[in-house]
């Protein structure tokens, strides 16, 4: 039966519900003769017989022919439900998309608004997220096992890749709550001279910018960088332990660790972490093109 023509499953379904030659024909657009010989040719390829045409009235089903019938529905159903599977996709609106994304754009609300709105407008595509520190999602997104990147801009993005911003917060510093600055509302960056800094690792900030200098270099000061964490979760942690102080985006402030608190920098204009959003230059999935134009509403200047 694998090779049977679709069309003849139409052909028999068409004739089983009207049961009568006339009006399937009529149905079918075909003639009644033509009807005729292609479930003739329908019988001679399965080898049995599927109605009897002795009758006068409606035409009758045989036993091989109600079993067929069964079968030619469910046959034409899977049909229609590929082709759909397949238009679907090719206009964006079924498939997958692995999404790669930093702590602090999960924590500043960013893929809440993003994919919220995604989702609602496109339901039937499968969305995966997997946090990642910038580094990786670069090479994951190079090599295809993700689709998509949010974390921090990099000067120049590699030639397979495009992206821009989509959100800026101002930074500000963490600091062990017993610690006399966690006193102060606000902190002078000049305050922060003798202080011990953990920052993140080098292989995770390479390339992308430290947001410890883009505070020190405002009292002219090199910092003392005692500990580098792999995230900003061991980051804070160190600083809970009274290692030293950190510099992180405002929106990472919302993770509560014990004896860690948050402060404002006490300048008119803090320096700014940045998000970008990016991906393959020349993407090819439609669900993953689909995400990209819906993202470019929220593109902001650099």
């Amino acid at each position: 039966m694998a090779d049977l023509d679709l069309r003849l499953f139409r052909y028999f379904v068409v004739l089983a519900e009207e049961r009568h030659f006339a009006r399937a024909a009529e149905r079918l657009q075909i003639t009644p003769p033509t009807l005729t010989h292609q479930i003739k040719a329908l019988e001679s390829r399965l080898g049995v017989r599927l109605c009897n045409r002795k009758t006068s009235t409606r035409l009758q089903l045989t036993e091989a022919g109600r079993r067929f019938l069964d079968q030619a529905r469910q046959v034409l159903r899977q049909a229609e439900e590929a082709e759909l599977a397949a238009q679907q996709a090719a206009r964006g609106e079924i498939g997958s998309i692995e999404i790669g994304y930093m702590m602090s754009v999960a924590t500043s609300g960013l893929l809440q608004k993003y994919l919220g709105a995604f989702r609602r407008a496109n339901p039937a595509i499968d969305v995966n997220l997997r946090r990642m520190p910038t580094i990786g999602q670069v090479r994951a997104i190079v090599e295809g096992t993700l689709d998509i990147g949010f974390a921090r801009p990099p000067s120049n993005y590699p030639p397979e890749l495009a992206g821009f911003r989509v959100f800026t917060q101002p930074l500000v510093v963490a600091v062990p709550g017993d610690h006399p600055l966690a006193r102060r509302k606000r902190i002078a960056p000049s305050d922060l001279k003798d202080e011990p800094f953990i920052t993140t690792a080098l292989e995770v900030d390479f390339g992308f910018g430290e947001f410890t200098e883009s505070v020190t270099k405002l009292a002219g000061f090199s910092p003392t960088v005692v500990k580098r964490a792999t995230d900003a979760y061991g980051l804070l942690t160190y600083v809970a332990c009274g290692f030293g102080v950190g510099v992180i985006g405002r929106s990472m402030s919302k993770l509560a660790i014990p004896n860690v608190v948050y402060r404002d920098l006490a300048v008119a204009s803090p320096p700014q972490s940045p998000v970008a959003f990016f991906h393959r230059r020349n993407e090819a999935a439609p669900a993953t093109i689909a995400f990209i134009k819906a993202m470019n509403r929220y593109r902001v200047e650099a």
